[in-house]
Parts: C-alpha cells; structure tokens; sequence
C-alpha cells in the first residue's frame, strides 16, 4: 500500500482511540409513537400547535418560514433540526414528509 495511505489511516485509528470521533446520532424508529416526555417537550415548543402519540400539527408560522428557507436552499433536516425538532426526535421520514406535503400544497395553489 501507498505511504499516504497508511499514514491517514494510522490519524484515523488514533482519532478513536482518543474519542475523537463521535457516533452519528441515530433517527427515530418509523412508526415509534411519541412517550410522555417526547410529547411534553414538543407541545412547548412554539413551532408546534399540537401532539399525540403518533401526529404533529405544526405551527402555521413554521411552516412559511420553513417554506421560505427551503426556497431560499436550506436542507429540511437543517430547517427542523434548528427549530430542536431534529430527525433523533421525530424521525427524517418525518421531515421528508412534511416538507413534501409542503411543497405539494404550494404547487397546487401557484396553479389555481
């Protein structure tokens, strides 16, 4: 093997060793209803008009300012992420919905 390659994979190797890599935070389960806890937090959020076990009904603020973010090029799990609704909390698929129903309801009125 080439030089290079070994010398980067050794910085690797001693990266763990001292902690400093860190593991990727994992998203929620689909399908995993929210707990007591989970439900609390996201109810006190101003982003948020209501939650159950398993529905978010977000905040008519938050959805046009995540609309505009979106045009204006920002990723959606950056956009939620911010807001402290992050895929770890309410899963990507989540995210990936929202932001498609979004966008489906804007193009629907754009042609009315």
């Amino acid at each position: 093997t080439p030089l290079y390659s070994s010398a980067a994979s050794d910085v690797y190797k001693r990266q763990e060793m001292i902690g400093m890599t860190r593991p990727k935070a994992k998203d929620r389960p689909r399908g995993k209803p929210f707990d007591e806890p989970e439900r609390k937090y996201l109810c006190s959020l101003d982003i948020i008009d209501a939650c159950t076990e398993k529905r978010i009904t977000w905040n008519k603020t938050f959805i046009e300012y995540a609309e505009k973010e979106l045009e204006a090029g920002s990723r959606p799990v950056d956009i939620f992420r911010g807001a402290g609704v992050g895929p770890e909390l309410i899963g990507r698929k989540r995210i990936e919905r929202c932001v498609a129903r979004w966008r489906a309801k804007i193009k629907k009125e754009e042609q009315q």
